[in-house]
């Protein structure tokens, strides 16, 4: 299992290598820190009660671990690689994004399926699993181009989550309450980091987002 992620990720090195898109990190960083944003958001959020989640039995290679690397490494990985070839045309974005959807989707389906490294949970299908990419790809290019409106679909959408699969939002709230009243006397911090990190990439993708504005102008 170790091997399968740690490969993915030396592709999507190699693949991010081969397209030379470090060229683009400047005008793409929005939008990648606007999906780590909310893939974080999505752990926090969630908690105890996630609709998918990653399967790991290696000693030195925790779930938690496993859900980091996805975060904060091979999302936007995935997303630069994606931006960094995307077409001009209206029409070949539509294609070129649909082939990305289908292909995350497939790669999902065979990690559920053959390799057992993802499970869903909470009446969770591959059916939601394909709309999730449909608005990750298509938000994170629209990051680039109109990123008030995409931060508005954005929480509209995880509105629309959070209701439909009734995640326990406040339930989740008086969990993490509990356990910053329990670790207050140990003067240990579990919560507060990634609550920093969110802070830390919400301020990053507004103010990264206003100087694209200010120079496109």
């Amino acid at each position: 299992m170790r091997k399968l992620h740690l490969l993915f990720i030396l592709w999507l090195l190699i693949q991010n290598i081969k397209k030379k898109s470090w060229r683009n990190l400047p005008e793409y960083i929005p939008s990648l820190l606007y999906v780590s944003f909310f893939s974080l958001l999505y752990n926090i959020l969630c908690k105890d009660y996630l609709m998918w989640d990653f399967k790991s039995n290696i000693k030195h290679l925790s779930t938690k671990v496993l859900r980091s690397l996805h975060i904060f490494i091979i999302n936007p990985l995935l997303i630069l690689s994606y931006l960094s070839t995307i077409p001009d045309s209206i029409w070949n974005k539509i294609l070129y994004t649909g082939k990305w959807i289908v292909s995350s989707t497939l790669v999902e389906w065979l990690g559920q399926r053959i390799f057992k490294v993802i499970f869903f949970d909470n009446g969770w299908h591959l059916g939601w699993s394909t709309l999730i990419y449909v608005k990750m790809y298509f938000l994170s290019y629209f990051m680039t181009k109109k990123p008030l409106l995409t931060w508005m679909l954005s929480f509209l959408s995880t509105i629309f989550f959070l209701i439909r699969f009734k995640v326990p939002v406040i339930h989740n709230l008086k969990e993490y309450k509990k356990e910053w009243n329990k670790i207050r006397t140990r003067k240990q911090i579990v919560l507060a980091p990634y609550l920093t990190i969110l802070t830390v990439l919400l301020f990053l993708i507004m103010g990264l987002s206003a100087i694209q504005r200010k120079h496109s102008h």
